[in-house]
């Protein structure tokens, strides 16, 4: 009970907790360390409040971000400083994903700032502008009414949620000494007018911010419909959107391919022929649209971001509700700040209004399906444990009950372009807002424990080595974490760019090749571990991992220059496809 709080850093440590449970933050990653004491022990003695343990600042972050991208709200809790400094990167993913976090930091009070304090850094305005919203409080004084911790809360939760705009907000709380629940006494007086709340019977209400199903009245939607009918081709892009999204619809409609995000999830069984995973790979090879109708984020594909950019479509149409700029080739014509499926919605019914319809175009769906099979005899030639192999039929194999977490550089391209099309229903998360290789393996760890359900991990050896400590963390989850490493020595990725032209850079300065494997560190954690060096030992190492229900480490053996060569073999027969006949 609150109102028998030992002293007053835990009562306003309850304060916070108690109220963001209540508001809907369902997880609590909490670090070690002193002066978060009251933050913590409110947490741990919440009977509402479920607690994770991950003692590293950075991978805490990551984890309450993982959590949060399978749709659930978590708060991070940490001590002073350097820690604090150490959840700056997952900050600035949830902010460009627009993710909702909550970052509670324990710090000294104003009168040990900047007079030499152990432990001490300048901890308000620490993550700058990566937050929606950052306050710091004071510290606990029974002086101060205790609503105003809970009004603070109510504000904090409603920006991290914003419909529009969500992300990290950041509350910074200086405490006094002691920390620990020992007894020292507290004016009750604080609690004046908060009996109801105290008792579980009112509780303080916090509004969100809602959006109207469209933003655009009748006749803006028929203008809008008009033109979009009237252009004589055009291409669909679905960025990082939700399943529910009604498309399908519209691309029949206008007559137009929809190119879709693997982060969209797995292509659905018998999906629809206007969805072309593949179409990128047509752009200005006969498919040339005049219009791009863009939901959401920005593209993980390279071709397609890079036709918008080179200014090849007369028109640019962006519909997100987000108020921050997708546009980073500055082509954009149209902007909507709209929730993507309502106003997918309400344009659907417009073209229904004025019995817009129009058919897909013959040799487009022919070309598509041309470049779809040679790309998938390419991939599959050979009896080579290539990475382009390993992702197709990773995701040919990935067991029904597990989502699928992708790491940045090669995994997820790889996934896109060459697996884009393997069907199978499943949730698809990756960090592709400041597409960083830090903290992933935390990040699906989180990922798992929000979707309650087991996840496969693809990621590369880099990535890896970024967040290898996770790998102590993960063997006290419920749910396992298959991991997929993908080794090839170094940052692959950086043989496909144009450093790698001048090599006596590229290795070791750029690539950072190396020679380490992950079976030792595996040992040491108690992780399971399996080296694979063909195909027909993958399928069965991933296999006896899935039926294991253990978090297990599978490597796979590479290397940079034969990784180059399987690429720029599988993309000639590709390109050979593509030149194959004429689309228009």
């Amino acid at each position: 009970m609150l109102r028998d709080a030992p002293n007053v850093q835990s009562l306003w440590g309850g304060l916070l907790v108690e109220e963001l449970v209540r508001c809907g933050v369902d997880t609590f990653v909490l670090c070690p360390g002193s002066r978060s004491t009251p933050l913590v022990q409110a947490a741990a003695r919440n009977p509402d409040a479920r607690c994770i343990v991950w003692g590293d600042e950075r991978g805490a972050g990551f984890y309450a971000l993982g959590h949060a991208r399978s749709g659930g709200c978590a708060a991070v809790i940490t001590t002073s400083g350097t820690a604090v400094a150490n959840l700056l990167p997952a900050v600035v993913e949830a902010s460009l994903d627009r993710i909702p976090l909550i970052v509670l930091t324990a710090d000294r009070p104003h009168e040990l700032r900047e007079v030499g304090a152990n432990q001490t850094i300048r901890q308000p305005g620490i993550f700058g502008d990566h937050v929606r919203w950052s306050f710091d409080l004071p510290a606990p004084d029974d002086r101060t009414p205790a609503r105003m911790v809970l009004t603070t809360v109510d504000h904090a939760v409603s920006r991290a949620l914003a419909e529009s705009h969500p992300g990290p907000i950041h509350l910074n709380c200086p405490l006094r000494e002691p920390l620990a629940p020992s007894e020292e006494a507290w004016d009750p007086a604080c609690l004046d007018g908060l009996d109801a709340w105290l008792d579980g019977e009112d509780a303080f209400t916090w509004t969100a911010e809602t959006m109207a199903p469209c933003p655009l009245g009748d006749e803006w939607l028929d203008d809008v419909a008009t033109a979009l009918a009237s252009a004589e081709s055009g291409l669909i892009v679905l960025g990082d959107l939700p399943h529910a999204f009604g498309h399908e619809w519209l691309g029949w409609q206008l007559g137009w391919p929809v190119w879709r995000d693997v982060r969209c999830g797995l292509i659905e069984q018998e999906h629809p022929p206007n969805l072309m995973p593949y179409v990128d790979r047509l752009l200005g090879h006969g498919f040339e649209p005049e219009v791009v109708l863009q939901f959401g984020s920005r593209p993980t594909s390279k071709r397609i971001q890079s036709w918008i950019d080179a200014g090849n479509a007369k028109q640019v149409v962006v519909v997100d509700p987000s108020p921050e700029r997708i546009d980073p080739g500055h082509r954009v014509t149209h902007r909507f700040f709209a929730p993507a499926d309502h106003w997918c919605d309400a344009l659907t019914d417009a073209l229904r209004k004025q019995e817009v319809q129009r058919e897909l175009p013959a040799d487009l769906l022919q070309a598509h399906e041309r470049v779809a099979a040679a790309l998938g005899a390419a991939v599959g030639e050979g009896d080579g444990l290539t990475e382009p192999w390993v992702a197709r039929t990773l995701v040919d194999e990935l067991h029904p009950e597990h989502a699928l977490f992708v790491s940045n550089s090669m995994p997820i391209r790889d996934v896109q372009a060459y697996a884009a099309d393997v069907q199978g229903v499943a949730d698809v998360g990756a960090n592709r807002g400041a597409s960083g290789i830090d903290g992933i393996v935390s990040t699906a760890a989180g990922f798992a424990d929000g979707a309650e359900c087991p996840v496969t991990l693809l990621i590369g050896d880099m990535a890896m080595l970024h967040d290898v400590n996770a790998l102590a963390f993960l063997t006290q989850q419920e749910m396992p974490v298959t991991i997929v490493v993908l080794n090839n020595g170094g940052g692959g990725i950086f043989s496909f760019l144009p450093i790698a032209e001048h090599t006596d850079v590229l290795t070791p300065y750029v690539d950072s090749a190396h020679n380490v494997h992950f079976e030792g560190v595996c040992l040491s954690f108690g992780i399971p571990y399996d080296l694979v060096e063909d195909r027909e030992t993958f399928g069965e190492a991933y296999r006896s991992a899935i039926e294991s229900g253990r978090t297990t480490l599978i490597e796979v053996a590479s290397g940079l220059a034969e990784n180059k060569a399987e690429h720029e073999r599988i993309e000639a027969a590709i390109a050979a496809a593509v030149q194959g006949e004429a689309t228009s």
